[in-house]
């Protein structure tokens, strides 16, 4: 199923963004990288692309709950979840150290996200971001 077609629930906050915006200041196989994304989901269907997004939002839920938990980003607890973050990204592509630490970043300055994310709990834009950093200074060496 090609993405236009997709019922995207985040559709409206990646409006204005290209993949370039998002990928480009991270690494040189920036193409490299659009180009996995796009070939990968021009096979997904429907299904695949619903399950993705009941996935991403029972992570964000999962994660309000550290939060509320009082848990800290470089929890254990909270690092499995992001753990499970960042092999959802691997369904678009490979991110690198740099370019996840640079997507927790981009879901802090780019309003859009924010306001998604923080549509969660007020804090989570922050919190992921805070985790995906950590995670990428530990895991992905």
């Amino acid at each position: 199923m090609r993405p236009e077609e997709m019922d995207r629930k985040l559709e409206p906050v990646t409006q204005g963004l290209s993949e370039q915006d998002v990928l480009s200041p991270y690494n040189d196989a920036t193409s490299d990288r659009i180009h996995e994304s796009k070939e990968k989901m021009q096979q997904w269907t429907k299904e695949d692309y619903l399950n993705s997004q009941q996935n991403v939002d029972r992570i964000n839920h999962e994660l309000t709950e550290t939060i509320r938990g009082g848990e800290a980003p470089e929890s254990s607890r909270v690092q499995d979840i992001i753990r499970q973050h960042y092999e959802s990204m691997t369904q678009y592509y490979t991110p690198t150290a740099d370019v996840y630490r640079g997507l927790g970043e981009l879901y802090v300055e780019q309003p859009e996200y924010k306001k998604l994310f923080d549509s969660y709990h007020p804090r989570l834009a922050r919190f992921l971001c805070e985790a995906m950093r950590f995670f990428a200074d530990h895991k992905l060496k």
